[in-house]
């Protein structure tokens, strides 16, 4: 089921940080894995390098969405890829990691 492009229902839990939910801070990059356990992974962040596990949060996609609709560009992303743009608003670059 596709959910704005992407391959996964609304309802999936993604990984993002407090500094998005609580701090309300721009979400600038994206990565997208898979793992054999848990099938996709996608995780939605800030930029500012802190992936302390005591900041991690699971939220649904649905809620990221709601956050930033924009991210709804980077639903193409492939798997073991990242997509990082400077601000808001900003053209997405992908490269893998």
């Amino acid at each position: 089921m596709k959910y704005r492009g992407f391959e996964i229902p609304e309802n999936t839990s993604v990984v993002t940080s407090s500094y998005v939910v609580d701090e309300m801070m721009p979400i600038v990059y994206v990565s997208h894995e898979y793992d054999e356990e848990e099938g996709d992974v996608w995780q939605f962040h800030c930029g500012n390098g802190d992936f302390d596990m005591s900041k991690m949060l699971l939220v649904s996609l649905g809620n990221i969405l709601s956050i930033d609709s924009s991210l709804s560009e980077v639903s193409d992303l492939p798997v073991d890829s990242v997509a990082r743009r400077s601000y808001v608003g900003d053209k997405w670059t992908y490269s893998t990691e």
